[in-house]
């Protein structure tokens, strides 16, 4: 009876032990097509990492050309505001002809004798007299044709240059708008890229989590298995020893039946186990420290003004990724949209310490205040005031434009406690 019990139990831990072998063998089904997957995603990997190289290429290419557009434009920038100084002193030499012309027209009209040579020969006293009168008189027709003749060759020049502005201002707007294209494309070529990026990061962690998610269910599964089968090894072990021993207690009773009276003898056994657990305690994380705001300057007392009539913000103070990747992340001032040519009004009264035109800047003005801030007006297509010079509120200090490190027309308008240095937000001073 007992050994039946034995088989039966057997039995029952085989057929136990049946479903475990067969999941493990769906695992490794499960396995081997997540490897694959794997594969396939790697084969499509190499493939999207040598269209990224291409891009990056691309890209580069795209960086470099953006830098010469830029150095080419300042270039521009520079030789159009020269043409407008040139202009501008050809203009100032042909009004000082203009003067002496009329000058000389006037003593031409008081002195009546001097009008014709043959009123001078008549009037003339002498021979001698005649040939000096004539030459004088022809001394001042020649100076005058002279004159005019210079008039005549500087007004074709000043008609010269101002086609070649033209023309400059043509090249720049025409620079420009290929600026603008190429940023546009340059914007457009890395967000593809980051997306192609992270399309295949995203898959790759997908299928090899769900990978790892199976291998781990299979090593489960083959520890299930190993301990059942363990378990079935020991009850045979048992069985056996069940057997022998019920085999040797049979055999020593029929030989005490033998040879004594009948005696039962009874054993007894006993197991114990032991069963030991572990717990495991888990340590809240600590909240992250929140963080520190950033202080807002304080509005000023007041005296300000806005810098153009009509307010358009473009950009915000702050941090943005600058959309021409040069100059950091870091916005220091507020940009107004607008047309090219919009007057720029000084936004308090101070003195203008700076008026020129640099790399980054462009024709830029700096007015320094009497409350210690500066004001900064960057980007501009013309200037119409001088270092040195004091404005008043409302004061117009040129046009807008898009002059420098700059992708279109617009006012880049700033203000710091220090020259170029301590920069604030300056809505608040505005009143925006």
């Amino acid at each position: 009876m007992k050994k039946k019990l034995l088989v039966t139990l057997s039995f029952i831990l085989l057929v136990q032990a049946a479903p475990v072998t067969v999941k493990a063998e769906d695992f490794d089904q499960k396995i081997e097509s997540q490897t694959k997957k794997i594969e396939e995603i790697v084969k499509n990997e190499n493939d999207a990492k040598a269209y990224l190289a291409e891009l990056e290429e691309q890209i580069s290419t795209i960086e470099t050309e953006y830098q010469s557009v830029l150095t080419e434009k300042q270039t521009q920038e520079r030789k159009m505001n020269q043409l407008n100084l040139d202009i501008a002193n050809l203009k100032t030499k042909i009004e000082k002809r203009n003067d002496q012309l009329n000058a000389q027209a006037r003593v031409t009209q008081t002195n009546q004798e001097q009008e014709s040579m043959l009123s001078v020969l008549l009037s003339a006293e002498s021979l001698s007299d005649a040939i000096s009168k004539a030459l004088a008189v022809n001394t001042i027709m020649t100076a005058n044709n002279d004159i005019l003749t210079a008039q005549k060759e500087d007004q074709e020049k000043l008609e010269s240059l101002k086609t070649n502005l033209a023309k400059t201002i043509r090249s720049l707007e025409k620079k420009t708008a290929e600026l603008e294209e190429k940023e546009t494309a340059l914007a457009e070529a890395k967000l593809e890229q980051n997306v192609k990026i992270n399309e295949i990061a995203a898959t790759l962690a997908t299928e090899k989590a769900e990978k790892e998610k199976y291998v781990q269910q299979k090593e489960a599964a083959i520890k299930k298995k190993e301990a059942q089968l363990k378990a079935i090894a020991e009850e045979k072990a048992k069985e056996a020893q069940a057997q022998a021993k019920a085999e040797k207690q049979a055999a020593e009773q029929a030989k005490k039946t033998a040879q004594a009276p009948e005696s039962n003898t009874s054993t007894s056994s006993s197991n114990s186990t032991d069963n030991t657990s572990s717990t495991t305690t888990n340590t809240p994380e600590e909240p992250a420290a929140a963080p520190t705001p950033v202080p807002t300057p304080a509005a000023s007392s007041g005296g300000w003004s806005t810098p153009v009539a009509s307010l358009i913000v473009t950009s915000g103070f702050g941090g943005r990724a600058d959309p021409t990747g040069i100059s950091g992340t870091f916005h220091d001032g507020i940009d107004f949209g607008g047309a090219s040519g919009t007057p720029i009004m000084a936004a308090r009264s101070g003195e203008v310490v700076s008026a020129n035109y640099g790399g980054m800047a462009g024709n830029h003005v700096v007015i320094k205040h009497d409350n210690g801030y500066y004001s900064y007006y960057l980007h501009m297509s013309s200037l119409s005031v001088s270092a040195g010079q004091s404005v008043s509120a409302g004061q117009t200090l040129g046009g807008m434009g898009t002059t420098g490190n700059s992708t279109g027309v617009h006012l880049h308008f700033s203000i710091s406690t220090g020259l170029w240095s301590g920069f604030v937000d300056p809505a608040p001073f505005l009143g925006l």
